[in-house]
C-alpha cells in the first residue's frame, strides 16, 4: 500500500476521508450526511469540515469529528486544511468548488460530487480535473459528461442518492419543506421573508381538516418562531413526506428525487435561487409535474437567465414586493389554492423519477471513493 505523493502520510488500511459540502440551499448538505452514513462503516477516520446551515444535517456520529468554518477567512481556512491534509487521504467535497481549490492546493486529493452537472454553463475546472467526479444522474448528464474527454477517465454518474423509501400513505398534515433557502447571494433576512410569504399562504388554501408542519434550517425556524416549523433530519423527513396528504415544496433537485422516492403529490413553490426554475420545467416538459407555482403567477416574473447574483437580487426584489402588498400576497394564496385542489388523491409524477434515473446512489458514490482508495492504495502495474 503505497504513501501519499507528500510522504507525510501514512498508508491507511481503510480511508480516511474529510469530507464538505456548499451552504447553498440544503442539497449539498443533505447528499453528503446520507454518504457520510453509508460510508462511516467503512472508514478508518471519517470527518466534515464546512459553515453555516450545512452543519443543521453534520453531527457525531458518523463524523469522528466535525470542524466548523463559519466565518473564516479564506487564508484561515487554507491554513486550517494545511493543518489537516496529513491527516487524510482524500477532501470529499458537494459542491462547494472553493473549497475543493484550497484542499487541492494544499496537496489533498479531491472528489466531487455534483448534483448539477447539467445546469452549469461551464463545469468548474477543479470538478474537471478532480481524481474523481461523482455526476448525479439527471436530464442531460449522461450527453454532457460523453462530449467532454476530460472527464470520461474519472467521472462517476451515479443515482439520485435516495434510498427506497416507504410507499406513500397520505396521512392529514400538508408538508411545508422550505429547504434550500439559504445561499451566500440572499440575504438571511429575505430568506425568512420568503418561508413566512409561503407559510401563510400554505394555511390560508388549507382545508379544516388539515394541519401542517413546515421543515426548513435552524436559522430560519428561529426567524419564523412558530410551533409548527422545526429542523428534521432525512430520514424523518422522508417519513413526514411519505405520510402527508400532499407537500409544497422548494424545487431543489434533493426535494425532487425525495418527491420521487416517497410519491408524495407536491406542489412546486416559486424560485428561491436560479437553478430551480428549470428543473420544474424539465419536470413539465417531462410530464413528472403535479403543480407549480413562479413569481409570474403573482404578476411579478423573474427573468432567471443572468448571473446567479443578478437572479438572487431580483428573487429578493419580488419576495419583498409580494410580502408587503395585501393584494399580492391574496393572489399568491388564491393561486396556491387552485392549484392544491384535488392535490392528493392519487401518487405525485416525480415517482416515475426513479424508473427513469434509477435509486441508490449512495451505494454507488460510496462504492466509487472506496474503489478508487483502493486503486490508490494497491496500483496495478502495467509496465
Amino acid at each position: 500500500m503505497s504513501a501519499r505523493p507528500n510522504g507525510g502520510h501514512h498508508a491507511a488500511a481503510a480511508p480516511r476521508l474529510l469530507l464538505n459540502a456548499q451552504a447553498f440551499g440544503f442539497g449539498p448538505a443533505a447528499a453528503m450526511s446520507v454518504l457520510a452514513a453509508e460510508l462511516a462503516p467503512v472508514c478508518e477516520r471519517l470527518t466534515y469540515l464546512g459553515s453555516g446551515h450545512t452543519l443543521d444535517l453534520q453531527g457525531e456520529p458518523p463524523y469522528d469529528t466535525v470542524h466548523d468554518t463559519t466565518g473564516r477567512s479564506t487564508d484561515e481556512l487554507r491554513a486550517l486544511l494545511g493543518d489537516l491534509a496529513p491527516q487524510y487521504d482524500l477532501f470529499v467535497t458537494a459542491m462547494d468548488f472553493e473549497m475543493a481549490e484550497l484542499a487541492r492546493d494544499t496537496g489533498l486529493d479531491v472528489a466531487v460530487y455534483d448534483a448539477l452537472t447539467w445546469y452549469w454553463p461551464a463545469i468548474p475546472e477543479v470538478a474537471r480535473e478532480a481524481a474523481l467526479y461523482l455526476a448525479q444522474d439527471f436530464f442531460g448528464v449522461r450527453e454532457r459528461l460523453a462530449a467532454d474527454p476530460a472527464l470520461r477517465g474519472r467521472a462517476v454518474i451515479v443515482p439520485p442518492v435516495i434510498a427506497r423509501g416507504r410507499a406513500w400513505r397520505p396521512g392529514r398534515h400538508v408538508l411545508v419543506n422550505l429547504g434550500g433557502l439559504h445561499n451566500p447571494c440572499w440575504p438571511p433576512d429575505d430568506a425568512v421573508t420568503y418561508a413566512r410569504l409561503m407559510l401563510d399562504a400554505v394555511r390560508a388554501s388549507l382545508p379544516a381538516d388539515r394541519s401542517v408542519i413546515v421543515a426548513t434550517s435552524r436559522t430560519i425556524a428561529a426567524g419564523l418562531d412558530d410551533p409548527d416549523v422545526g429542523t428534521y433530519d432525512h430520514a424523518t423527513m422522508l417519513d413526514l413526506m411519505s405520510t402527508a396528504a400532499y407537500a409544497c415544496m422548494t424545487s431543489g433537485l434533493g426535494n425532487i428525487y425525495d418527491a420521487a422516492v416517497t410519491g408524495v403529490p407536491t406542489l412546486w413553490l416559486p424560485a428561491a435561487n436560479d437553478s430551480q426554475p428549470e428543473q420544474v420545467r424539465l419536470l413539465c416538459r417531462h410530464g413528472y409535474c403535479d403543480a407549480c407555482l413562479d413569481w409570474a403567477d403573482v404578476g411579478r416574473p423573474v427573468d432567471y437567465r443572468p448571473p446567479t447574483p443578478v437572479v438572487s437580487q431580483a428573487i429578493s426584489r419580488v419576495v419583498r414586493e409580494v410580502s408587503g402588498e395585501p393584494r399580492l400576497r391574496a393572489r399568491l394564496a388564491h393561486r396556491l389554492t387552485e392549484l392544491t385542489d384535488g392535490l392528493g388523491v392519487t401518487a405525485g409524477r416525480a415517482r416515475a423519477l426513479t424508473d427513469h434515473f434509477g435509486q441508490g446512489g449512495t451505494r454507488k458514490a460510496a462504492e466509487a471513493v472506496l474503489g478508487w482508495f483502493e486503486r490508490r492504495a494497491c496500483p496495478v502495474d502495467r509496465g
